[in-house]
């Protein structure tokens, strides 16, 4: 590598770091409801309950002040508000401890203690307690304490949980992970950008985007589930292009764990492979159950404590509410309206975070679509990847709409974005070469001519006369 090339890569390594510093400072600074930004009411609850009910451990939160954070569920209100007073002495005396917050929609209390709550004692003391949940506070709604998040598959759910596990359990540990995905997802769309056009420059392109794209850098701040899934597709784009199709196939299936929309590009391998030549077998065994495989390990602790009938129930529940429309609330916008900041979904408000992108990335994107096929005809089949992934990923959500699901939401998006930065990049990196875009219309032109052509009328055959001279 030249000087010049050192350069661009120290730039790209600076860009990448400073994206990374600017969502954790945004992490940081985000309040939340109770804390919970957004989704991650639900997100991160249930992977605290995960940990609970499926893996019998707990997190655990101690604050600046060294004390301990744990919320006590009663079986209902009356009980709960009824041995308060007795509560409050039993904590005060044995664990210097307090109530710090009364649920209006569960029967429970959120406490803290300056020594370690001794749950088995508590619980004795107590017969209306049926649970005690060390770790951060809940956020407030009905039966939070065994919400488990079904609809939705379990992978990021182990991913929060784990964090919060090593790190502690309050809000920036469950959006480092979100953080170190967005981190990755950057990185790797310029590694992408680079293998396809073989110029490091190119990868600014793509940094322009990240920076200029608000929904990028707010989904890579909070612990939510579609960050996961960008990665995880972007992770398989990476694999195709290098032709590792397997493990493609693979970061296909972890995307389906986060979130069952993560398969959709799985139409778009098969599609590839046939392309390229795959004997149908080994295209569907590296696109459709590999993919099925991941998935499912992923599911396997679920199926060992619940059963195969009461997971499959959920699985069938999650598909339903897939493509089913949700109550009225947050503002929702159709699959193309994602595109131009239809009804952007608001996440946080002082500092502003919102699913808002910058129409003209997904405006060039599109457009750029246009050209591939040429590309692929003059040999650039790698060019195949981003095209296919994004387009799947967009028609998959569009499949979703008209089937029935009018309830989606900008944030979506997040998983459209890093193909789209490709594309962008690739377009933009052709501006330097207009004549591709002149030659390949010419392309497209004598092409569909051919097609649409009829054959010129053939001339009769001149009959002989019917009177022959003798």
């Amino acid at each position: 590598m030249d000087r010049i090339g050192k350069i661009v890569v120290a730039l790209l390594i600076a860009s990448i770091v400073a994206f990374s510093y600017f969502s954790y400072d945004t992490a940081t600074k985000i309040q939340g409801t109770i804390g919970y930004v957004s989704d991650e009411t639900w997100y991160v609850t249930s992977a605290r309950n995960l940990l609970r009910e499926i893996f019998n451990v707990q997190p655990s939160y101690v604050d600046s002040n060294g004390e301990y954070h744990y919320s006590l569920f009663f079986y209902n209100s009356y009980t709960r508000d009824n041995v308060r007073a007795e509560l409050e002495s039993f904590l005060k005396d044995r664990f210097d401890g307090r109530i710090t917050m009364t649920y209006n929609n569960t029967a429970a209390y959120a406490i803290v203690t300056k020594k370690p709550l001794d749950q088995n004692l508590t619980i004795s003391s107590f017969d209306g307690i049926k649970i005690i949940q060390s770790g951060y506070h809940y956020s407030d709604n009905n039966a939070i304490e065994h919400y488990l998040n079904t609809e939705h598959p379990p992978i990021v759910k182990y991913i929060i949980g784990l964090s919060m596990l090593t790190l502690g359990d309050y809000p920036i540990s469950w959006r480092i992970p979100s953080i170190i995905m967005g981190t990755l997802t950057f990185l790797l769309i310029c590694l992408i950008a680079i293998k396809l056009t073989q110029q490091e420059i190119v990868a600014f392109i793509v940094v322009v985007c990240v920076f200029t794209d608000a929904v990028f850098k707010a989904m890579s701040s909070i612990g939510m589930l579609d960050i996961y899934v960008a990665f995880f597709l972007t992770l398989s784009a990476w694999l195709a292009i290098r032709g590792n199709y397997l493990l493609s196939g693979v970061a296909i299936g972890l995307a389906t764990s986060a979130k069952l929309t993560g398969v959709f590009p799985a139409v778009a391998l098969l599609f590839l492979l046939l392309i390229l030549n795959f004997n149908l077998v080994k295209a569907l065994v590296y696109s459709i159950i590999v993919p099925f495989l991941v998935w499912f390990t992923t599911n396997l602790p679920m199926i060992v404590k619940w059963g195969v009938q009461g997971w499959f129930d959920t699985v069938i529940n999650g598909l339903k509410w897939h493509v089913s429309p949700r109550p009225e609330g947050p503002p929702v916008s159709t699959p193309w309206g994602w595109l131009y900041n239809e009804n952007p979904f608001p996440l946080h408000f002082n500092p502003d975070l919102a699913a808002r992108v910058n129409p003209a990335i997904y405006l060039i994107a599109v457009l750029m679509l246009i050209f591939i096929p040429y590309l692929y005809a003059k040999g650039r089949s790698k060019y195949l990847v981003p095209a296919f992934w994004f387009g799947s990923t967009f028609l998959g959500y569009v499949t979703v709409y008209f089937l029935g699901n009018k309830t989606l939401y900008s944030f979506y998006v997040i998983t459209l974005s890093p193909m789209a930065y490709v594309l962008t990049a690739l377009a933009i990196y052709y501006l330097g070469e207009p004549s591709m875009f002149k030659d390949a219309i010419k392309f497209y032109y004598s092409y569909f001519r051919r097609i649409i052509k009829r054959p010129e009328k053939a001339t009769p055959i001149e009959q002989p006369d019917s009177k022959e001279k003798l």
